[in-house]
């Protein structure tokens, strides 16, 4: 059943949503530059041979968005970072970052 609302309250409901589409945009243009910044970090790392990621940074990044948003911001930590590792552009992650990633889930 629909909600009667006044046209004030849906002009607050459309001037809100529109501001969340902005946010929206915006989150996903930050994703998106902290994925490509990820990646020069990974590429870094591979190429003096070291391990693509580092968990202890990783863990630093889950604490500070469980700190900020409690559990949800947990679940948010694991799918930016999960989204920022992504693929290196040319390259095959190892079996080992795979099996260490795999093993923290």
């Amino acid at each position: 059943m629909p909600l009667d609302l006044t046209t004030e309250a849906q002009d607050d409901i459309a001037a809100l949503r529109s501001r969340i589409d902005t946010i929206d945009t915006e989150i996903s243009r930050l994703v998106a530059e902290r994925r490509e910044h990820s990646h020069r970090i990974q590429r870094i790392r591979l190429d003096v041979g070291g391990p693509r990621t580092q968990l202890s940074r990783e863990n630093e990044v889950i604490g500070r968005y469980t700190e900020l948003l409690g559990s949800a911001g947990t679940a948010l930590a694991h799918l930016v970072l999960t989204t920022c590792r992504g693929a290196l552009p040319g390259a095959r992650q190892s079996t080992a970052d795979e099996a260490a990633w795999e093993s923290r889930a």
